[in-house]
């Protein structure tokens, strides 16, 4: 050979010159590369939110059974004011039969909170009895219902369980299989969208006249839909009354 530097054998300790730059620039290049990837991933990456679910710590709560069109516990906070506690269940499964009998009294509920922003879920527990009547509740005032108008909003269908802090992440399509679960065995509903200062805002997702959704919206749960209707604050919750069919893909 007129080289012997150059020429490469398989069994030698040192690889010669060239092809040891060679593969350190190479090598070089892909971890840079690969870390440039893994950062645009991080940045593109849905957020996790701020939702929790304590299942360590089981607590008690009082007031009234409301069932339409989603199981609500209403309660009075010490400012007097309603407040609305979505009862769902621990696992992919509704309550409303099991509150069947106890619509309109006071009843006590046991289960562990999902807690996001000021939107409060009470998952029973289901080893366990966790519901029953309750002596010396206050019947709480009517519901108080407003009318605040007719939008059409761009967002999407979820399931509020999941979304409050059941699990993460919560919505889009890599959690569309979940949500449709969720919402197909009495799940409630949610409509998320965003306000015109970019925060993200949820409503309670009925028919046109208030009643429940199920079935008739599986087909779009988790996907970029435009749906409009009419706004009704009841309490503290505000609903988002839909056609169905008018619900659109975007």
């Amino acid at each position: 050979m007129s080289n012997e530097k150059n020429f490469f054998v398989g069994y030698h300790d040192r690889l010669p010159k060239t092809d040891r730059r060679t593969m350190i620039i190479t090598g070089a290049a892909a971890l840079v590369g690969a870390a440039v990837f893994g950062a645009k991933l991080a940045v593109h990456q849905q957020a996790r939110g701020s939702g929790q679910w304590d299942q360590g710590k089981i607590v008690d709560l009082t007031g009234m059974v409301e069932q339409s069109p989603y199981p609500v516990l209403r309660t009075a906070s010490l400012d007097g004011q309603m407040r609305s506690v979505s009862l769902v269940c621990s696992n992919k499964c509704g309550v409303a039969a099991q509150l069947a009998e106890f619509e309109g009294q006071p009843v006590w509920v046991r289960g562990t909170v999902i807690s996001r922003g000021r939107h409060r879920m009470l998952a029973v527990v289901s080893n366990a009895e966790w519901v029953g009547p309750a002596q010396g509740v206050t019947h709480p005032p009517k519901v108080q219902e407003e009318y605040l108008g007719r939008a059409a909003l761009n967002g999407e269908i979820l399931d509020a369980k999941c979304w409050t802090g059941a699990m993460r992440p919560s919505s889009g399509k890599t959690h569309k299989a979940c949500a449709s679960l969720c919402i197909r065995m009495g799940g409630t509903p949610w409509f998320l969208a965003k306000d015109k200062a970019g925060r993200r805002v949820v409503f309670v997702l009925t028919g046109p006249d208030g009643e429940p959704l199920r079935d008739e919206v599986l087909p779009l749960v988790g996907e970029p839909v435009r749906a409009s209707g009419r706004m009704i604050r009841r309490d503290d919750l505000v609903q988002l009354r839909v056609d169905p069919r008018r619900i659109q893909s975007v």
